[in-house]
């Protein structure tokens, strides 16, 4: 009897435990079933994909990485934990750590897991008060002169837009001391998106500058400041059902990370550094993530030190989408910090649309042939 009450214990213990592993999603073997598909839906995938390819050598070109080692996926697969990203010990002890991450699809000078991109949502009462600039801050910001096209645009096929379109900067701003203070009607990150503007159209590229204050839009509609992807895509739809020629799309944005990690020195003059993100809360990402990764190349060919390269994010790590479902060539640009100012985001736009109108024409000539 006593054999038989201690094998129902037994068997009574061991469900137990399976059924706090399956519904606590702690860190064992089968909570990567659950986790898996939110922080790389192909890991499975290219896992047995590799396992195969260790005996069939022709699945081998068909990988479409080379850094993950069968025993790197297979400590994944059982423990959740990435021996390459030390996060992945205490993602399940901290809540709300990996919603505050990013994927890094390029890594490089300056950027590790310390200063990943955080989405803020500041109230938008913050946003929208008025705050005096500082004066005389805005007095060396006449730039270079006005340059004629080197070919006159026949049509405009930017679309320069901000979902974030009062992100400011602390040097010009009186009484304000940090990211969620650094917001303006006027001196904000549109100045920085009509610069580029007309360094593309100066290089020959069609491109419209879209300045619409998506905070009063938000007000207006009673939408808090999460919201501000969705009301800057009733602009950017709005925008693509006039104009049938918009090919690229770019959302401008600021950073919030410090200085030090947002600002760079090349040559002896100062940038603020830019980094892209790609939405892949959607199905056709793919095209989005090359552009990005194929302009990060080409600015860090150019410009070392520059960017700080390219990061994905799905719905568990912010918006998701960014609107970059709208078209296979959106692009999102995050420049500089609070704390740059509009010079070094000047100085950094105009090399971004130097290396934008280089790969533009590229891709236009490569089409023009092909037709």
């Amino acid at each position: 009897m006593k054999q038989i009450l201690k094998f129902l214990f037994f068997l009574f213990s061991l469900i137990s435990v399976i059924s706090t592993v399956v519904t606590s999603q702690s860190n064992l073997f089968f909570s990567s079933f659950f986790l898996q598909e939110i922080q790389d839906d192909k890991t499975d995938s290219e896992f047995f994909l590799r396992m195969i390819a260790s005996e069939n050598h022709y699945y081998s070109k068909m990988l479409t990485s080379e850094d993950h080692s069968l025993f790197t996926n297979a400590i994944k697969i059982a423990t959740n934990i990435n021996i390459k990203d030390v996060r992945s010990l205490i993602f399940d002890e901290v809540p709300g750590l990996f919603a505050m991450t990013s994927d890094i699809l390029v890594a490089g000078e300056g950027t590790d897991f310390t200063n990943l991109p955080i989405e803020s949502s500041p109230p938008i009462e913050e946003v929208l008060k008025d705050r005096e600039i500082v004066e005389g801050s805005l007095d060396n910001l006449g730039g270079d002169e006005a340059t004629p096209p080197v070919k006159k645009p026949e049509k405009n096929t930017v679309f320069i837009y901000h979902s974030h379109s009062r992100e400011s900067f602390l040097p010009h701003l009186k009484d304000a001391s940090n990211a969620s203070d650094a917001q303006h009607k006027e001196v904000n990150i549109t100045m920085v998106g009509e610069r580029l503007g007309k360094k593309l159209m100066e290089k020959g590229i069609g491109s419209v500058t879209d300045k619409t204050d998506i905070p009063e839009l938000l007000a207006a509609k009673g939408w808090k400041y999460p919201k501000s992807y969705d009301a800057s895509r009733e602009v950017v739809q709005q925008a693509l059902a006039q104009n049938n020629d918009f090919t690229y799309l770019i959302d401008v944005h600021r950073d919030s990370a410090k200085r030090e990690t947002t600002t760079t020195e090349i040559n002896g003059k100062k940038y603020a550094k830019l980094y892209f993100i790609v939405g892949k809360a959607h199905p056709n990402f793919e095209q989005n993530e090359k552009i990005a990764l194929e302009l990060n190349q080409k600015l860090r060919e150019k410009y070392p030190g520059l960017t700080r390269n390219v990061f994905s994010k799905d719905k568990s790590q912010g918006n998701g989408v960014y609107n970059q479902d709208l078209s296979p060539n959106a692009i999102l640009i995050e420049v500089g910090g609070p704390e740059n100012t509009l010079e070094e985001m000047f100085n950094t736009i105009d090399v971004f649309a130097e290396v934008f109108a280089d790969y533009y024409w590229e891709k236009t000539d490569a089409v023009e042939v092909n037709n």
